[in-house]
């Protein structure tokens, strides 16, 4: 009787640290899907305007320039894309069927939170490549007057958004040494019990279905 009350208490603690763990798997998976909705917008753009033809007699350079910055722009919101629909579809995979129960749950909201600041980056860079390449686009469209006319606010606001990102990422972005997880350290021990249907049920199961085999067979 205390050994069920005992294993009872244990698993309704465990399973009150997960609920504290689905908290931050939630809010990595938001940022994701947030992210990759974004980008998603940002690659359509991108990819309309490399598809459109450069006028004739633009110089090499600006040209070059222009389809570079614009084949970067939808590189990277791309690759923001696919890692979004990876990272939610097989993290969230990872924590709820993972064979290590409640260390798979740790192993997954971890890495979401490492692959966090790779694609946002990726995301936040392909954003200014996006700008900078309309910035290119007035010159090679329009008058030199006009194009400068246009460029001077392009380039305020371009220069704008870069620090705004950086003021708010400097403020409001937490050190991985600093932010608080959901992991309890202290119950790291009862988080290597195993499952019991497969520590106990599968491998008689296993046996029985062995010896029926053998016995099919004709082995002793």
């Amino acid at each position: 009787m205390l050994q069920l009350f005992k294993n009872e208490a244990i698993t309704r603690v465990a399973r009150e640290q997960m609920e504290i763990r689905q908290m931050e798997l939630d809010w990595y998976t938001m940022n994701y899907d947030t992210m990759a909705l974004q980008a998603t917008m940002f690659a359509g753009f991108a990819f309309e305007q490399i598809t459109e033809p450069v006028p004739e007699g633009t110089d090499m350079w600006m040209e070059v320039v222009y389809v570079t910055l614009t084949a970067v722009a939808l590189g990277f919101e791309l690759c923001v894309c696919m890692s979004c629909t990876f990272c939610c579809i097989f993290g969230k995979g990872l924590a709820l069927r993972g064979p290590h129960g409640a260390r798979s749950m740790h192993v997954a909201v971890d890495n979401l939170q490492k692959e966090q600041k790779l694609v946002f980056t990726q995301f936040v860079t392909g954003i200014m490549a996006y700008l900078l390449s309309h910035v290119i686009q007035m010159w090679i469209y329009f008058r030199p007057r006009i194009a400068l006319t246009v460029s001077i606010p392009l380039i305020i606001f371009v220069l704008s958004i870069g620090y705004y990102v950086w003021h708010i990422v400097n403020a409001l972005l937490l050190d991985d040494n600093r932010a608080l997880t959901g992991q309890i350290a202290a119950w790291a021990p009862y988080e290597r019990i195993q499952d019991l249907d497969e520590a106990i049920y599968k491998p008689i199961e296993s046996k029985q279905m062995l010896y029926k085999s053998s016995r099919m067979t004709g082995g002793p």
